[in-house]
């Protein structure tokens, strides 16, 4: 029971605000059950209730501080998105999703003054919409607060078009064995849309995301993906995992 309401949390710090019919869908339970779960979530200071659903309660004060939710291994992010940054070139027409770790690679980029920028991030268009000759493309779509994000067909269609040298792409979960997964499936469509527009591929996620599993899956072939970026908290035996798939390892020291 605990593990279905933490779960719900997470869908909800992925989109924000969640349906009491999504809830029922999703985890296959009555409208009482669901209920009961936002009930006691809300006595306990996550969510606040309405009429037909939920939303999550501190996401006014992040929104306000253009901040994503998931603020922790901010240090080890901060080192993946050092390396990342030093991967892009002048020149370059890169994707960067939306989240904390792909913060982290705009906080690493005022050396390139020659840069094309495709982002779902609102937070990130504002950080790097001001440097001179960068070059600031913002998807549509509905916003999504916890993560200052677009998302949803309209985001997804704007990339039928896009060709980029590198996509930088986040993710809540990421294995060996099923690949990339996420708390939501709001975002699956746009983020596949985003790796079909890309040459080349970075995943970028901090240890605590590695061997881990999430609700939803992102249907996705391994050798689209090639490369995962990393803190040093991977394991040997996972690196080695990963890269018996073809996925290339770099490892933030």
């Amino acid at each position: 029971m605990q593990q279905r309401r933490n779960k719900i949390i997470e869908m909800m710090k992925e989109d924000g605000t969640v349906s009491v019919k999504k809830l029922t869908d999703t985890f296959d339970l009555t409208e009482a059950t669901i209920r009961s779960d936002l009930r006691v979530l809300q006595k306990q200071g996550y969510i606040q209730r309405y009429h037909g659903g939920a939303t999550l309660l501190d996401g006014k004060q992040h929104t306000h501080a253009m901040l994503p939710v998931r603020q922790i291994q901010l240090s080890e992010k901060d080192a993946i998105g050092q390396l990342a940054a030093g991967l892009i070139e002048p020149g370059d027409t890169i994707i960067l999703d939306a989240g904390t770790t792909t913060t982290a690679i705009a906080n690493h980029l005022n050396h390139i003054k020659r840069l094309s920028v495709i982002t779902t991030a609102v937070n990130i268009a504002l950080q790097l919409g001001g440097e001179p000759g960068v070059n600031i493309l913002l998807t549509g779509g509905t916003f999504k607060f916890p993560t200052l994000s677009t998302s949803g067909d309209k985001a997804a269609s704007f990339f039928d078009n896009i060709l980029a040298e590198k996509l930088f792409l986040a993710t809540a979960c990421i294995s060996p064995r099923v690949g990339l997964s996420y708390p939501s499936e709001t975002d699956i469509k746009v983020k596949t849309a985003m790796i079909n527009s890309a040459n080349t591929v970075f995943v970028v996620a901090d240890s605590t995301k590695i061997d881990k599993v999430s609700m939803f899956a992102l249907p996705c072939e391994w050798q689209k993906l090639h490369y995962l970026i990393t803190d040093s908290g991977i394991t040997p035996e996972a690196k080695a995992a990963f890269e018996a798939l073809g996925v290339t390892v770099l490892v933030a020291e």
